[in-house]
């Protein structure tokens, strides 16, 4: 005669607990898991670099020359710039001062009015000249009109000063050139003679015309 086997309560229970551990070990992640995932956190959470900052763009010289910015008129062999002064006369300063700043307004026959943008007493606009008072010519302003002693040719000499600007000689047609004397003291206009001149201009950007 068969024993059928009959299983205890307490036997009932032991194999309950079984079934529950091996379930729970099978969802629990490994401690090598773990690990990895924490680490990935970690790298997933660090800050993106912030991008270099960059200079502020400077006007080409192309636009410099259509009489859409304000410029220094930089002498390359002296690092001095021209200032218009309140008498008159273009003088050479270290260009910081109000006087500093100029407009190249183009004129008729591929020439330039040079403006400056310094206010004066008596209003109105004032341009560069050769004054012809003076011996030699001297360069000073005068209420802006286009004739003999304001138009001033802007010719590129295919060299640059030590900051990369190209330079130019500023000439008047029938005066001459805008020379530098040798001390750096003034501006004259003479013509260039067999030995060239001392006077290689660039020009600085100094923000749109207002």
């Amino acid at each position: 005669m068969r024993t059928t086997p009959v299983l205890t309560t307490a036997a009932l229970a032991g194999i309950a607990l079984s079934l529950t551990a091996c379930s729970a070990a099978e969802e629990s992640p490994s401690a090598g898991t773990t690990s990895n995932a924490a680490a990935d956190t970690t790298v997933s959470s660090a800050p993106t670099p912030a991008a270099e900052p960059t200079s502020a763009a400077v006007a080409p010289v192309e636009d410099i020359l259509a009489g859409e910015r304000q410029t220094l008129i930089h002498i390359s062999e002296d690092d001095k710039d021209w200032s218009a002064t309140y008498e008159g006369p273009i003088a050479i300063g270290d260009g910081t001062d109000d006087g500093a700043r100029f407009r190249l307004v183009p004129a008729k026959g591929d020439q330039y009015l040079i403006e400056a943008l310094r206010a004066r007493e008596e209003g109105g606009r004032w341009c560069v000249r050769a004054d012809t008072r003076d011996e030699p010519v001297s360069v000073g302003t005068v209420k802006c009109a286009e004739n003999e002693t304001t138009l001033f040719r802007i010719t590129p000499t295919g060299e640059k000063d030590d900051k990369g600007r190209p330079t130019h000689v500023i000439s008047n047609e029938k005066y001459g050139a805008v020379q530098v004397r040798n001390d750096g003291s003034a501006l004259y206009i003479q013509e260039l003679g067999d030995g060239g001149g001392r006077g290689n201009y660039s020009f600085v950007d100094r923000g749109p015309v207002e």
